[in-house]
Formats: structure tokens, C-alpha cells, sequence
């Protein structure tokens, strides 16, 4: 079944996150993805919180989720034969992408614009923290430092815990939807024009862009954002997450006519008809009280028993799950979310990872092929691109691959 992107080459130089989770996508969908990367230690990820045979084959969970389905060649970018490699692939690329600091892509000889001269409508993408210009533009950029000075980590804690990171690297997750969003729609332009183009995506950039509803407010009325917990922007304590005998259960109750089933599924109908509860206003006023008091209800029963009632009054109410739990759950497993193929060479069994979080009628994004081994396509790809088995070995001779 043909995918979106069959046919589409990817010259590939990201590393860590943000880039191969773009180009990540893009593999999902058809793209041959050719990773290139640093002869003898190949992407940062590759040993990162890796263990027992995984490590022993330089295949850490962070490589492992966001690389597969690409081909792996090994290069030292500074040798002159290594570089006539590249250029080579460039020739048939559609799309390049990197995510080095500003000025290093030049410093290399493969900026944007030696690139073009290479082939004139390629689709360029830079992935940075900060962009390709401004005061900030050379700065280092890890996902953390991203949350705080974005403004995302402000959003995030109680006012006893001051600000807090999110639990995942979200900036970098963030920051690679929207670089390969930009690449969809740089493709389809040179469709109509003919026309590649440089894009300059940065991890600030995109998640300013995703923390809009935060930003808009501020911009609209002056509202600066607090440290509100669990409690939803609204401010109302009926749209918080509370714990019960055996976990905890999120509960979204904020407009007013979805109180009375939520009082009736609290067993305490009667609450429906005060003050307190019956306006968004009264909800406000009185929200400490209204939480300690479905504090103290909720706890005495099981998850179970709340989610039972709740829902069968039509209140929107949802258990707090753990990953592994998260992961079992049978509409997991009917949307095929998680995919499974061959584990790498060199080791046995199967892996499973996330997909790309969507389902189309034809070409649905999927990857059947696992991640590579560093440089393992090497001699395949210089194969593919005119190399003979002589000339393969000068390159080894000359320390390009």
C-alpha cells in the first residue's frame, strides 16, 4: 500500500531527539531516511540509558524509538572523501535535515546554501533551540532549559513545589512534530512551485506555539498563569484529580450543566441545588472547601466503584494510569498504537514501539523494519550511490567510513 512519502529520500544528519523524531515520522510514512552518523560512536542516544545486550549493540530505548526504519551510515564528516559521500546522496535527495548548533552545517561545507548549489529544490530543515538567528541563536539547548525559558515550565506544579519540569522530554517531542509538519508542507509547495526552501524550526519557537492557550489569555486580558496542580485553568476544584482507595481518577466537570450527574454520581444530589456548586462563580469561591470535601467521599472507595458511577451519569472521568497499565489497555490494542517488528540484527525476539498517533483508510503510517546498527548500511548505501568494492575500500583506507 503506498504511504505518503514513498519515494521521498531523507539525507539525515540529526541526532539525540528532536531530529529523529522528525525524521522518524517521516519514515513511518514511506521516506528512506539515510541517518548519518559519526564513524566509531554514531548518535548520542545510542548508549543512553541502554542495558545488557541492547548496550552491548549501542541500541539505548531513546535510539530505539525514534530511529527505526532508517539506514544507518557511518562517516567522519571532516574527512574529504567522507564529504564527496554525502554530496553524492545529496544529489538525490529530496529533503536534508540537521539539528547542529548554528554556523556548524556551514563549517562542514553542507549549510544551506552549498546544499542548493548541490540540488537546487532541495527541502532544508535546521532544528535548533533557539533558531538560526537572533541574540539567543548559538545558544546550547536541551529540553529542559527549553521548558523554563518558554514559559512552559511556569505552567507546571503547585505553588508548595514552585515550577516543575514535565515528566517527559516534551520540548524535543514538541519540537519534532512540528519539524516534520514543516517538511509535509514544504514538500507539498515544491509540488505546485518546483521551488525547495530552507526551514528554520526552533524548539522555543514550537513550544510557544503549544502552550497558546496559556500564551493567548496573558495577551487578551493580562492573565498571568499560576502554579495550579492538577486543577484545570478554570480554577474550579471539580476538574482535578483526586485519590480513591486504591489510585487516583481525574474528574472534568467545569461548565454548570454537567453538575447535577456529577453529584449524582457522588451519591449527593442535593448538592446540585447549592450555591457552591450550582455556578462556575460559586465553584471558584468555594474550592477549597469543595475539594476537601470530595477528597474525603472519593477516597473511601476504590477507583472501580467511582469510575462505575460517574460514568454511568455520563460524567467525564478517567483513572490516573501508570505506563505499563496505559499500555495494556484493550483500546490501545484495537488502535494498533504500538508497533512490533523484528528485534535488530543481532539480537533475538521482537520490539514494540509507539506509532505516529494516527490511523488513515489508505497508507497508515508504519514501520516494519528495526533500528540499525551504527554504519550497518554503509556498504549498501555507497553501493547504491556508485561505489565499487574497490572503491569502498579507499574510503576505509582514507578513515571516511
Amino acid at each position: 500500500m503506498t504511504k505518503a512519502f514513498d519515494g521521498v529520500r531523507v539525507v539525515d544528519f540529526t541526532q539525540v531527539l528532536s531530529g529523529p523524531v522528525a525524521t522518524g515520522n517521516l519514515a513511518q510514512l514511506g521516506a528512506d531516511v539515510i541517518k548519518i552518523e559519526l564513524r566509531g560512536t554514531g548518535d548520542q542516544t545510542r548508549d543512553l540509558m541502554a542495558e545488557g545486550e541492547w548496550a552491548l549493540h549501542g541500541l539505548g530505548p531513546v535510539f530505539v524509538g525514534f530511529n527505526c526504519g532508517k539506514r544507518s551510515i557511518a562517516l567522519d564528516l571532516k574527512n574529504n572523501d567522507a564529504k564527496d559521500v554525502v554530496r553524492r546522496m545529496i544529489k538525490t535527495a529530496d529533503v536534508v535535515a540537521e539539528n547542529f548548533k548554528p554556523g556548524v552545517m556551514q563549517r562542514l561545507g553542507f549549510g544551506y546554501e552549498d546544499v542548493k548549489a548541490i540540488k537546487p529544490d532541495i527541502v532544508y530543515c535546521s532544528i535548533s533551540g533557539f533558531g538560526q538567528n537572533g541574540p539567543a541563536s548559538g545558544a546550547g539547548a536541551y529540553d529542559g532549559a527549553i521548558q523554563a525559558v518558554s514559559g512552559l515550565m511556569s505552567l507546571t506544579g503547585t505553588p508548595e513545589s514552585g515550577p516543575i519540569r514535565i515528566g517527559f522530554p516534551v520540548a524535543d517531542m514538541t519540537t519534532g512534530l512540528t519539524a516534520s509538519f514543516a517538511i509535509a508542507t514544504a514538500l507539498y509547495r515544491r509540488l505546485a512551485t518546483g521551488k525547495g526552501q530552507h526551514l528554520d524550526v526552533a524548539m522555543t519557537d514550537a513550544v510557544m506555539s503549544l502552550i497558546g492557550f496559556a500564551i493567548n489569555r496573558f495577551l487578551l486580558n493580562g492573565s498571568v498563569p499560576e502554579l495550579l496542580g492538577n486543577r484545570s485553568a478554570t480554577k474550579q476544584t471539580t476538574t482535578d484529580v483526586y485519590e480513591t482507595a486504591d489510585g487516583f481518577i481525574n474528574i472534568s466537570v467545569f461548565a454548570d450543566y454537567m453538575v447535577p450527574a456529577l453529584c449524582r454520581g457522588l451519591g449527593h444530589p442535593e448538592w446540585a441545588e447549592e450555591e457552591r456548586y450550582k455556578t462556575e462563580q460559586g465553584r471558584i469561591d468555594n474550592r477549597l472547601e469543595i475539594f476537601e470535601e470530595l477528597a474525603a467521599l472519593l477516597i473511601a472507595k476504590p477507583t472501580a466503584y467511582w469510575l462505575e458511577n460517574l460514568r454511568a451519569e455520563g460524567v467525564p472521568v478517567a483513572p490516573v494510569l501508570t505506563v505499563p497499565e496505559a499500555i495494556e489497555q484493550e483500546q490501545v490494542g484495537h488502535r494498533d498504537v504500538l508497533m512490533t517488528m523484528p528485534a535488530p540484527e543481532g539480537i533475538e525476539g521482537e520490539i514494540t514501539v509507539p506509532g505516529l498517533g494516527f490511523m488513515a483508510s489508505e497508507g497508515s503510517p508504519r514501520m516494519d523494519r528495526p533500528p540499525p546498527l551504527l554504519g550497518q548500511h554503509t556498504e549498501e548505501i555507497l553501493t547504491e550511490f556508485g561505489y565499487d568494492m574497490q572503491g569502498i575500500a579507499a574510503l576505509k583506507e582514507s578513515g571516511a567510513i
